[in-house]
């Protein structure tokens, strides 16, 4: 579980891409963020933001994220790296979907600043397989699963500015202070030794957390 709440926060803490500026005749606005984690200074799977100007001064926004990630590590017999091979495979899925608003304030003809809010709700699941594995080493008749379904709400609050550098590119950044509730539903865990199987069930859970975040956001873009 620990994976998914990194993976959830660095979708929260992000720098973002490809962005255009509204324009009276086209309102809109299409981003294509890029998140940063922080706690690894690594770059995770990439997110979609669409702004839609109703007014001067107040626009809808609607960001979609999909992240997965895979890993796996070897295990040997021997010392050497020889012998018999086990292995461990950890993955992480995250789906998360954020509607929110703008307020925008009169700033200069390159800088807009903005206060605003969204709303956040996701869902995901953590799995692990451990084949000849047993956790502590290599085990020729050990065999393992895992998963842990998970789903989350939250609402941030939000401060940030757009810097145009040119009429079509600019950057910006924002300023948040957010609350999440994650729900923890049953889990499973299935082993298998010397052909005799164990299933052990995992009790639901929650849990909450409350506060800041700092999200830079790099942009360039293009008008259509």
């Amino acid at each position: 579980m620990k994976k998914f709440f990194v993976l959830a926060g660095a979708v929260v803490l992000s720098s973002s891409l490809f962005a255009q500026k509204p324009t009276a005749d086209n309102p809109f606005s299409i981003e294509g963020q890029l998140s940063y984690n922080t706690s690894s200074l690594s770059f995770n799977a990439p997110s979609l933001r669409m702004r839609y100007f109703w007014a001067d001064d107040m626009a809808a926004r609607v960001s979609l994220t999909i992240a997965n990630s895979s890993t796996k590590d070897y295990y040997y017999e021997l010392a050497n790296n020889a012998g018999g091979e086990g292995t461990e495979v950890n993955k992480v899925s995250l789906t998360m979907i954020s509607l929110g608003a703008e307020k925008h304030f009169a700033g200069t003809d390159k800088l807009s600043p903005y206060v605003g809010a969204d709303f956040v709700f996701g869902m995901g699941n953590s799995s692990a397989k451990w084949d000849k594995f047993d956790g502590s080493g290599y085990s020729a008749d050990f065999t393992a699963t895992a998963k842990n379904p998970t789903s989350m709400i939250g609402l941030n609050l939000v401060a940030g500015m757009d810097y145009y550098f040119a009429e079509n590119f600019y950057f910006g950044a924002e300023l948040g202070l957010g609350f999440q509730s994650v729900s923890n539903k049953a889990g499973e865990f299935e082993s298998t030794t010397g052909g005799s199987t164990t299933t052990i069930l995992s009790e639901p859970s929650k849990s909450s957390s409350f506060g800041n975040n700092f999200i830079g956001n790099a942009r360039i873009g293009w008008r259509f």
